[in-house]
């Protein structure tokens, strides 16, 4: 069993994180006789999950879904392709509008000349 700070250092996750998730509800961390948090492999998996859930795009909500079907076994995978399926479509819309940014951006930079003169195209865009 791990206490907070190497549970955090295991995972990659902060403590603050870690205290937060165990706020929510999203973990609950057995207590100690000294009340001292203490964290077992399988919280650790739990937490490496939701690590690793958060690092491809979920938000908590969608993490906790995923990670209460991880610990259902009777399970369906459609239920959990749903939710990867959401995401990436979320995510492409994302992806879609930053790359409208960028172009747009692309766009006003190639009309500044970049020289000593005060006008600036770039500028001007944004001042409307």
């Amino acid at each position: 069993m791990l206490t907070i700070s190497q549970a955090a250092k295991e995972t990659g996750l902060s403590v603050k994180s870690i205290r937060h998730y165990e706020e929510i509800g999203l973990i609950t961390p057995p207590r100690g006789a000294n009340d001292y948090r203490y964290y077992p492999e399988a919280l650790i998996k739990q937490l490496h999950f939701i690590k690793s859930t958060k690092d491809a795009g979920f938000n908590l909500k969608e993490s906790r879904a995923l990670l209460q079907l991880c610990e259902n076994k009777t399970r369906s995978s459609g239920d959990v392709k749903a939710i990867a399926l959401q995401k990436i479509e979320e995510l492409q819309a994302r992806i879609e509008q930053q790359q409208i940014l960028l172009n747009r951006l692309k766009t006003i930079t190639e009309q500044c000349h970049g020289d000593a003169e005060p006008c600036c195209p770039i500028i001007d865009a944004f001042a409307k």
